[in-house]
């Protein structure tokens, strides 16, 4: 049998928890206990999805998928400055509701589209998340060729949800 339903306290905390990744304040919550309508927890869901919060909360694992860092991760691991810009286009397009298709193309062609906005080509840095090695004594053609690799086991691990791993040395 399912489980009683939980105490509107309770109930609050989780889809707030589970949409904002905050806990909801005493206000939030006084409104909700305060709120009779058969529509209270359809409000702070509505309430909850339009929240800035939501697509921070959203952009957590997006941005892991899309191994998001603000640095090269290597060695001489230098600071990318302006690599927010493409946290913030993921953040913003959760929260605008971006349709997923359209969210997908310009991750990966979003620079190629007709009169491509700042914000498409904001998007393909989907693809320049890779880690940037410039230690001494690298060969540079072999470092891109591995950071090549690394864009497309991302792109199929994030969107097909499989590994291309075999792929890099075998076509059978």
């Amino acid at each position: 049998a399912p489980s009683a339903e939980a105490e509107p306290e309770t109930l609050i905390r989780r889809v707030t928890l589970d949409l904002t990744g905050l806990p909801p304040t005493i206000a939030e919550v006084d409104a909700f206990l305060a709120d009779s309508s058969a529509t209270a927890f359809e409000k702070v869901v509505d309430r909850l999805l339009a929240s800035p919060h939501y697509g921070e909360r959203m952009a957590v694992d997006w941005l892991d998928a899309a191994r998001f860092a603000e640095s090269h991760g290597f060695e001489q691991d230098y600071d990318r400055p302006y690599a927010y810009h493409f946290r913030d286009f993921v953040i913003e397009a959760f929260n605008l509701d971006l349709p997923f298709d359209q969210f997908t193309i310009e991750q990966i062609a979003g620079d190629m589209l007709p009169a491509a906005t700042l914000d498409q080509r904001i998007a393909t840095g989907f693809h320049r998340n890779t880690m940037i090695n410039e230690e001494g004594g690298i060969d540079p053609q072999e470092f891109r060729f591995y950071s090549m690799i690394d864009r497309t086991n991302t792109t199929a691990t994030t969107w097909l949800g499989l590994t291309l791993g075999c792929a890099q040395c075998h076509t059978h």
